[in-house]
């Protein structure tokens, strides 16, 4: 039988440092009852978007998987990792950068999640398309409200099951570099 998934970081902390209140406050978050911590990880932490704050999941003790793409946004860390595979020493950034049009309403039909430029040449750089891995299952209330119900040292068992839809990407995500230059566009190069 495989472990089911639980909450590995919530709201950008990690769920096993957290004590009983902690939890139950982050569980009113999570239910929509307070307002949604700030999140850690994104420039000017602005508060969690991400309904419930899950930020990763575990299945038993194993690695932590991303749920929320704002998760790959800690430090820049992955502009920087493509900088340095692509041997970019100093970058131009762009972010949701549209790269389709619609032939039928002339906006913009696509975005690319990431898009770095070699500082004084425009024509050579490189994308990076970026897709947390996917959970579903019933949903997550059933334990949110034990989490806020649950005053013990250790947190409850989950309630509900989560299926990943994407097993394989284990730790991180799915990546893909996006080489670009001005007479052919965009084509993938690798994902990881």
């Amino acid at each position: 039988m495989m472990d089911r998934f639980t909450i590995a970081e919530w709201f950008g902390q990690p769920f096993t440092g957290l004590s009983a209140p902690q939890r139950q406050a982050l569980a009113r978050s999570a239910l929509g009852h307070a307002t949604a911590p700030s999140c850690p990880f994104q420039r000017g932490q602005p508060p969690c978007g991400k309904r419930g704050g899950v930020c990763s999941i575990r299945a038993g003790n194993g690695p932590p998987v991303i749920t929320c793409p704002s998760r790959f946004e800690e430090d820049d860390l992955l502009p920087k990792w493509l900088a340095e595979i692509v041997g970019f020493p100093d970058i131009y950034l762009a972010t949701e950068v549209p790269f389709m049009r619609s032939p039928t309403t002339g906006r913009a039909a696509g975005r690319i999640d990431l898009v770095i430029a070699q500082d004084g040449d425009a024509s050579a750089w490189f994308g990076l398309e970026v897709q947390a891995v996917y959970f579903s299952g019933k949903g997550m209330q059933a334990d949110f409200e034990a989490l806020r119900q649950n005053t013990d040292e250790t947190p409850p068992e989950p309630i509900q099951r989560a299926f990943l839809t994407f097993a394989p990407c284990r730790n991180l995500g799915v990546f893909t570099v996006l080489k670009g230059n001005e007479r052919w566009g965009w084509r993938p190069i690798s994902s990881i």
